[in-house]
């Protein structure tokens, strides 16, 4: 082997190695290059999320803030109260009977609810309240009976017992032994 052919030699092992070196750096160069761009898609999704974020917090605080305003969290403490007696005052047994009978409790409301109905209601919640303010002042003696007989002259009573007595006639039909 001669003086010039070794340094060829050592220039060629020395040009693979540059050339691996080269391969090595395009590779590393194309991979940090790919990582600069997930960088950026990161950073924007970042950036995207981040705003989205803080709108649906912001909107999530907004709506709540006006669920408190309303009193709905008030509300809510409070029929939670209410099951909470339920559940201790009531078992199975009672929910079940309840649910047997939930279709005619719900009629029974609809009837009440309708306005002629709220409005005799009405009527007579505040003729009993009178009554109740009268007792307060009226004599402890009971009335005679013929001051009784005397208010059968008024038309208003007369009126008021004979409504009284066909209710009575009515209920006692409806819960009455059968004829």
């Amino acid at each position: 082997m001669s003086v010039i052919e070794a340094p060829a030699d050592q220039m060629a092992v020395l040009e693979g190695k540059l050339d691996r070196l080269a391969e090595q750096m395009a590779v590393l160069t194309a991979d940090a290059a790919e990582r600069g761009r997930q960088r950026a898609m990161l950073s924007e999704l970042t950036g995207d999320v981040s705003s989205f974020s803080t709108d649906a917090v912001t909107r999530v605080v907004d709506v709540l803030a006006q669920a408190e305003r309303k009193g709905y969290f008030g509300f809510a403490t409070a029929a939670a109260g209410v099951a909470d007696r339920v559940v201790t005052n009531f078992d199975a047994d009672d929910v079940e009977q309840l649910g047997d009978n939930v279709v005619a409790i719900l009629q029974t409301v609809r009837e009440i609810t309708q306005p002629e109905m709220l409005t005799l209601l009405g009527r007579m919640v505040a003729a009993v309240r009178a009554e109740q303010a009268a007792v307060a002042v009226e004599d402890e003696a009971p009335p005679s009976l013929w001051a009784l007989v005397r208010q059968l002259r008024d038309p208003a009573v007369r009126r008021g017992m004979g409504r009284a007595l066909h209710t009575l006639r009515a209920v006692s039909v409806e819960t009455g032994p059968a004829r």
